[in-house]
């Protein structure tokens, strides 16, 4: 499959117009986190529809990013809206991370790749993200590794992605990045925050001989507590008026 030339003019459905504003938003929230910079994106399919929205590739300012700059493909890869001229590097060269997972997890609503510093680093020297704190137990059924740390630019390799994810809820990529995918953008976003806070307090913790992990039963506990709807919500609006104000968020920049 290849991206085709845009071919859409008409004005998005109510519905759709305040989805390209949640994409944007959302990658604002996580440029803002340093878990998305030159690189990385962020996606959400309309629901009912085979329509995914997706923000810009490379080049672009994620902290500038505003619905009008969303692109739309359907799922089989072709660009119904292209916002603006038809530039190449504009075009996320991954895009097809987004398609194929979209295709393969119709629950997923959103789907995140993430260059995340401490879940990437993790993956490089092949230690398996495990829960270790409160907000982290989401990750008690395991992170899978699709073990190849090349871009995704062929159907082949997005396939071979998508089949390592799995019904998980992220993913790390060796040598390269994270993927996440949930049946929400607010869900999605609360494990692209926590799955980056836990691999950071993990890594951290070697310094003092390790982490420990939570057991089996902290994790199902812990999980209770912190996987619900209030929390969730609570954390998208924190994040999104920091957005809306242009407040950066303390880190290492993420590329």
């Amino acid at each position: 499959m290849t991206a085709a030339a845009p071919r859409e003019t008409a004005w998005p459905s109510p519905e759709e117009a305040a989805l390209r504003h949640k994409t944007a938003t959302m990658c604002r929230m996580l440029a803002l986190q340093g878990l998305i910079g030159m690189f990385g994106h962020v996606s959400i399919r309309v629901p009912g529809t085979n329509r995914v929205l997706l923000t810009p590739g490379a080049g672009s300012d994620k902290l500038s990013i505003r619905a009008e700059d969303i692109f739309v493909f359907d799922l089989g890869g072709e660009i119904l809206h292209h916002p603006g001229t038809d530039k190449p590097h504009e075009i996320p060269l991954e895009w097809r991370i987004h398609t194929q997972i979209h295709r393969d997890r119709p629950e997923a609503m959103c789907v995140a790749h993430l260059h995340a510093r401490h879940a990437v680093l993790l993956g490089i020297a092949g230690r398996a993200i495990v829960p270790v704190f409160q907000h982290g137990a989401f990750l008690k059924s395991g992170v899978p590794t699709w073990n190849n740390p090349r871009l995704v630019v062929r159907d082949e390799q997005a396939a071979s992605l998508s089949q390592a994810l799995g019904g998980s809820i992220a993913a790390q990529m060796r040598g390269h990045g994270v993927v996440v995918a949930a049946k929400s953008a607010e869900i999605a976003f609360f494990a692209c925050t926590f799955l980056e806070e836990n691999a950071r307090k993990q890594y951290e913790a070697q310094a003092f001989g390790g982490a420990v992990p939570l057991t089996e039963a902290e994790a199902e506990d812990c999980a209770k507590g912190s996987l619900n709807d209030r929390l969730f919500r609570l954390l998208w609006e924190y994040y999104a008026r920091k957005a809306d104000a242009g407040t950066q968020i303390a880190g290492p920049p993420a590329l």
